[in-house]
């Protein structure tokens, strides 16, 4: 990636004069005395995000650094955590929170896109604002960019005079205004390149857009580049194959490649705690009849995958212009059904099939497994890091002839509190003092992983040990539900030589989703679990913590309830979308079809949303939507229309696709899993509507669809 132009450089004073001169503006006598707070070092008492808070760095591809201040960190102990993982990135959020403070009280009625705007520099396109709201209290407006900013460029926020007072007079420069040029640059007293580069970013402004009375200039972080980089020394790499050599019979070393009929009934005998302690899982051999016969063996092996992952789930910065420190290699458990009838010429295609938070690739791919075998598709997966148990964890598998098998399945979980447990998801998501990462860095490595598996079935796999390659690596494709269709569709990005994609049920921000839908106890345990504490609310009746965000939906009117403590949410929630932006799929979104990498071709998408997910919110994934410009190639379940035609069907719409032992929702769940056996079949080619002519499904949604939840009543 380049690093960000900037033409607003070359622009002389004289023009710049010129052009603020002619904005249009109201007399003196029309302006009252509020303004725009000013302040040049608290970055919550003046317009944010601002390139105020950068320093320069040679090592970024933004040429910057973020640089924010500190709290008081004996008392905002997270803030301070939270901080100096911010200040390793190389500029703000694609999706910013805007807060602009204000010296009294605003009409907010007259905050609008035509009062307020951001101006992409590189383009001098105008861009429109969404979610605003104001806080009286705290005399605070704050709103989000219309779109997602594009990665590595400069923006200017203007705040116009259009902006009215409560006594409908246009508010005023106030410290912003410098004298003799009446330039909305901040106090003469303040120098440096900042202010300098705000002058002449300000000449840019469009001269019939109001007289602006307050600015920032603002460059956002190259929030792809590190994880492009991890792929592309991936595709380096020159190791091939699968060790398939991975089970014990009668204690001897075998192959675990086994026919289906082979298997009387088997166990994921998962490690669940470190003493070790371990819980069995029936294998779901009976989801591999979903079409009968369709699915032939089942193998089971490991590979080597570079690791960039450190023990505290975090990929040590070493600036976007460089690669992170290489730390070894990993031993990586993976699973592959293998289709019945005749292998074609070239060998079978793979699907690589993603699995979902908490879930492992012993659950979720054997659901659909069966459907993509009867396309002539091979489906194989790895567990997502800190999934699957702990290392110890293996298959048990009792066979038809009599005897066992004992498979090696090494899963990827940890005991990271030091409990002696071993939790569904734990080693997923980063440990304090690195918690505002999320699962970023896990899903980072997770995508390398997967990218590495790719390049081995392109090098050729043999699975059944007869010198000859079984897989037709020029054909592999992926689909992922829930967090597989997140990390999914982060490596249709940056992985060039998968043919297509279909992520089912996938989201942008995780903050979003998990705030607003049903795994909103994970928001309040990580409020709950700051200090000071954010939670803002009394508990229920049942003694639960709870919070209220106070955050608008998308084309709403301006917001304009206070509730105590919620800017506090606000900021710790968008600081943590800043932060794990790299590892979320919203910021990956333009690179599959809109400005596809560097060598890289658009790639054939099917985007699979229901109407209502309470986990995955519509919200969130409208975030990848319109980032994407994915609205055709969305396949909208009305999950709302199945339920009112029978009510036995899940009332969360979540797991649709994979729902195969309801009656009432496995005819929806088959032609999903139908749909995608279709698309990657056809090498992308074929983008039939679910159901037909039915009500069900419908291909291409309106992105304005999903700015609400959507949930059923």
């Amino acid at each position: 990636m380049k690093k960000p132009s900037t033409p607003l450089l070359r622009l002389s004073a004289l023009a710049l004069v010129a052009a603020v001169g002619t904005a249009c503006g109201g007399s003196s006598d029309d302006v009252g005395d509020v303004a725009v707070a000013f302040s040049a070092s608290n970055p919550d008492a003046a317009p944010f995000p601002s390139d105020r808070y950068t320093v320069a760095d040679a090592r970024q591809l933004t040429a910057l650094r973020v640089a924010l201040p500190k709290p008081d960190c004996a008392v905002r102990v997270n803030d301070c955590y939270d901080v100096d993982e911010l200040n390793t990135l190389d500029g703000f959020s694609l999706i910013p929170r805007f807060t602009v403070p204000f010296t009294g009280d605003i009409d907010p009625a007259s905050v609008t896109s035509d009062s307020v705007y951001l101006l992409e520099l590189s383009s001098g396109r105008r861009i429109a604002i969404n979610q605003a709201a104001w806080d009286a209290p705290a005399r605070l407006l704050s709103f989000k960019s219309d779109e997602l900013l594009r990665e590595g460029q400069r923006y200017l926020m203007v705040v116009t005079d259009r902006v009215r007072d409560t006594a409908g007079k246009r508010v005023g420069g106030g410290e912003w205004t410098e004298a003799g040029s009446g330039l909305a640059i901040g106090r003469a007293s303040e120098s440096g390149t900042y202010r300098e580069a705000l002058r002449q970013a300000l000449a840019l402004a469009p001269a019939n857009a109001g007289k602006p009375v307050a600015a920032t200039l603002f460059t956002t972080q190259t929030a792809t580049a590190t994880l492009a980089a991890m792929a592309g020394a991936v595709k380096a790499r020159s190791g091939t194959g699968i060790d398939f050599m991975v089970a014990t019979q009668g204690g001897t070393g075998t192959r675990a490649l086994f026919g289906i009929d082979q298997i009387a009934s088997g166990v994921h005998h998962r490690q669940t705690g470190t003493a070790p302690q371990f819980t069995d899982s029936a294998l779901r051999l009976s989801a591999l009849q979903t079409v009968p016969g369709s699915v032939a063996q089942v193998g089971f092996g490991r590979f080597a995958s570079p690791t960039y992952l450190d023990a505290k789930v975090r990929i040590t910065p070493n600036g976007t212009a460089a690669m992170p420190q290489l730390l070894g290699e990993t031993q990586v458990a993976v699973q592959v059904f293998v289709p019945a009838g005749t292998k074609p010429a070239g060998g079978w295609p793979v699907v690589l099939f993603g699995h979902g938070l908490g879930n492992n690739m012993h659950d979720s791919p054997w659901a659909i497994a069966s459907v993509l075998a009867s396309y002539g598709l091979a489906t194989a997966s790895i567990h997502v890091v800190g999934h699957g148990g702990g290392a110890q964890s293996t298959l048990e598998l009792a066979l038809a002839g009599g005897g066992q098998a004992s498979v090696a399945v090494a899963g990827r979980g940890v005991d990271q509190n030091g409990d002696g447990t071993i939790t569904a998801f734990e080693g997923a998501t980063a440990p304090a003092p690195y918690g505002v990462l999320g699962s970023r860095d896990a899903l980072r490595q997770t995508v390398t992983d997967l990218v590495e598996l790719a390049r081995r079935f392109k090098a050729g796999v043999d699975i059944d040990g007869d010198g000859v390659a079984d897989f037709d690596g020029s054909r592999v494709s992926y689909s992922g539900q829930s967090f597989g269709g997140v990390y999914g569709t982060m490596l249709l990005a940056v992985d060039k030589d998968l043919v297509a994609g279909v992520p089912n049920v996938g989201g942008g921000s995780l903050i979003e989703a998990t705030r607003l839908g049903g795994l909103r106890s994970l928001r309040v345990a990580s409020l709950a679990g700051r200090t000071p504490s954010l939670i803002n609310l009394p508990p229920t009746a049942t003694g639960a913590a709870q919070f209220d965000e106070n955050l608008p939906f998308r084309g709403q009117p301006v917001l304009t309830k206070h509730v105590e403590g919620a800017q506090a949410i606000a900021k710790s929630f968008d600081q943590s979308e800043w932060a794990q932006q790299s590892g979320e799929a919203t910021a990956y979104a333009p690179l599959i079809r809109l400005r596809p990498l560097a060598g890289h071709a658009a790639k054939p998408i099917v985007y699979q949303l229901a109407k209502g997910d309470t986990v995955m919110t519509n919200t969130s994934s409208g975030m990848v939507v319109r980032g994407g410009a994915l609205g055709d190639r969305v396949s909208w379940f009305r999950h709302d229309l199945a339920f009112n035609n029978n009510n036995a069907v899940a009332r969360n719409s979540h797991g649709y696709m994979l729902d195969i032992t309801n009656p009432a929702a496995l005819p929806y769940a088959l032609q999903a899993q139908r749909q995608i056996g279709a698309f990657l079949s056809s090498g992308g080619t074929d983008f039939s509507d679910a159901d037909g002519t039915g009500p069900y499904y419908q291909n291409g949604v309106d992105p304005a669809v999903l700015d609400a939840l959507n949930f059923l009543p």
